[in-house]
């Protein structure tokens, strides 16, 4: 996700207060990594289309749950 520099504390608490699945935790850390897509969908057996589905919700989901959170910033 643009803008923001993914510490492992951020990544951690994206995970816990969004409330993510497995793939989604997946997808967030290996991101974070600097993993690029075609390697996440080749580790996780899916088109590069459906993560990039997978990150737009991803973006939805992070967005909603920053509004909440103290400690994530709001993307730009």
């Amino acid at each position: 996700m643009k803008w923001i520099t993914w510490t492992k504390e951020l990544v951690e608490t994206f995970i816990e207060e969004g409330n993510l699945n497995e793939r989604q935790s997946f997808l967030i850390r290996t991101r974070a990594k600097g993993y690029p897509i075609a390697e996440q969908a080749r580790l996780l057996n899916l088109s590069v289309d459906q993560v990039n589905k997978d990150i737009a919700k991803l973006k939805k989901i992070y967005d909603k749950t920053s509004e909440k959170s103290n400690i994530l910033p709001k993307r730009k």
